[in-house]
């Protein structure tokens, strides 16, 4: 189980939707405040799901260019948007970011890397990637930052929206889309 499901925008906004409604029955006299803030924020959670659909959907740009849309990360927090947006997504352990990976595990991922010339592995900002360098020794991969909000960013300017976009960003790049 994937219980990262905000990292896609279109549950995001439902998990949202659900707060403002709870809100409002909570405090009644802030209901149309809740509900204009709401509006406005799925509105701009709207673009970000048109921001991943012009980059991974059936006709963005990553899938017209014929480039495999897989990518490698360290952690399964990204299962909702492998299925929203049919990007393949393969990874060093499971659901536990800090947890060791063993070594079939890296050998498997190795091997993938190579077989399909991946060129980029995904970490979390936090991530301690020890965990992941001998993978980076073999493949000579690329590291760069995912994003999942489970943490402060570390950059205090960043927001929801603003690291996603930079993931859509990192994955293209990565990608090579």
């Amino acid at each position: 189980y994937d219980p990262h499901s905000w990292l896609d925008p279109v549950s995001f906004s439902a998990q949202l939707n659900l707060v403002m409604m709870q809100m409002a029955l909570t405090f009644p006299d802030g209901a149309d405040v809740f509900s204009e803030n709401a509006d406005a924020y799925n509105l701009e959670l709207t673009q970000l799901h048109l921001n991943f659909e012009g980059a991974f959907g059936e006709q963005g740009t990553c899938a017209t260019s014929g480039v495999d849309k897989t990518i490698v990360a360290n952690h399964n927090a990204y299962s909702y948007i492998s299925v929203r947006y049919g990007v393949d997504i393969m990874t060093v352990h499971g659901l536990d970011p800090e947890g060791e990976p063993s070594p079939a595990e890296v050998s498997e991922v190795v091997e993938h890397i190579k077989e399909e010339g991946i060129t980029t592995l995904y970490v979390e900002e936090y991530t301690d990637q020890t965990a992941v360098q001998s993978i980076v020794e073999e493949t000579d991969v690329d590291i760069q930052i995912l994003y999942t909000m489970e943490m402060a960013p570390s950059d205090s300017d960043d927001d929801y929206l603003s690291m996603m976009n930079k993931n859509i960003q990192n994955m293209i790049s990565g990608i090579g889309c």
